[in-house]
């Protein structure tokens, strides 16, 4: 009565599956909807002419350019670079205006809208 509890050990023998109809009506019906979108997908494609599609040549990929936007982001995190306080009103006006000139993000977008600034309160 003093000894510490066992852990369970792990099942030996067959599993027991679950006996109840609902479950089994189910499982057959699963089963049989299963078959049968297998056996749709195993259907036989119907042969018709034979058409080339590689007859016209592939037009080569088009590459847009960057952004300057982006280009300016990435200027402006490289070392040797005023960043910053420090580096005065033309990296606060570069930085001001990299980040207003970036793409819109989304519902969450803390940018002021295009056009005439306005204050709101909150």
């Amino acid at each position: 009565m003093t000894d510490g509890v066992r852990p369970v050990g792990p099942l030996e023998g067959p599993t027991v599956q679950e006996r109840r109809e609902g479950d089994r009506r189910e499982r057959d019906r699963r089963a049989a909807k299963a078959e049968a979108e297998a056996e749709k997908a195993r259907a036989l494609v119907p042969a018709g002419e034979r058409v080339d599609h590689a007859a016209s040549p592939a037009k080569p990929a088009v590459s847009p350019l960057a952004p300057p936007a982006l280009f300016a982001a990435q200027v402006l995190g490289q070392k040797g670079q005023k960043r910053g306080l420090k580096g005065g009103p033309p990296v606060l006006d570069a930085a001001r205006s990299t980040y207003l000139g970036a793409e819109y993000s989304g519902q969450r977008d803390r940018r002021p809208r295009v056009g005439k600034a306005k204050q709101t309160e909150i």
